[in-house]
C-alpha cells in the first residue's frame, strides 16, 4: 500500500514527487522470533534495526541542519518526512528490544 502525495505549493512540481512506501519489516520475523531460513538471528536484526535508526536519525539531522541554513534544494516537507521515518525506525528497534527482554523473561520464569 503506498501513499500518493500531491504537491500544496506552486513550487513543486508532479515530476518530483515520490511514492512513500510503507516500511518493509526483516523477513523471519514470525512467531518463533529465533531465526529464518535465509539464517538471519533476532541479534542480527535487532543490530539493523538500531543501524537503520541511527543512519535515518543522521538523514533527518542532516536535512534540518541544510534546511536552517537555508539550502533551497531541501524544504520543509522534506524535512518533516526525514525526522518521521527516523522516529518511525526508533519506535521499531525499540519494539524489537521490548520483544527480546519480554521472551528472555518468559525464558528464564520456565520451569525445568
Amino acid at each position: 500500500m503506498a501513499i500518493e502525495f500531491a504537491p500544496r505549493s506552486p513550487g513543486i512540481q508532479s515530476s518530483e514527487l515520490r511514492r512513500l512506501e510503507p516500511p518493509t519489516l526483516p523477513s523471519g520475523g514470525g512467531a518463533s522470533g529465533v531465526g529464518s531460513a535465509a539464517g538471519t538471528d533476532f541479534g542480527g536484526q535487532l543490530l539493523e534495526a538500531m543501524s537503520a535508526a541511527r543512519s535515518n536519525e543522521q538523514g533527518a539531522d542532516e536535512a534540518a541542519k541544510k534546511f536552517a541554513a537555508g539550502d533551497p534544494s531541501v524544504g520543509i516537507h522534506e524535512v518533516v518526512i526525514a525526522a518521521e521515518k527516523a522516529q518511525v525506525a526508533v519506535r521499531y528497534a525499540v519494539t524489537l528490544k521490548n520483544k527480546m527482554i519480554e521472551a528472555y523473561k518468559e525464558l528464564m520464569n520456565t520451569p525445568i
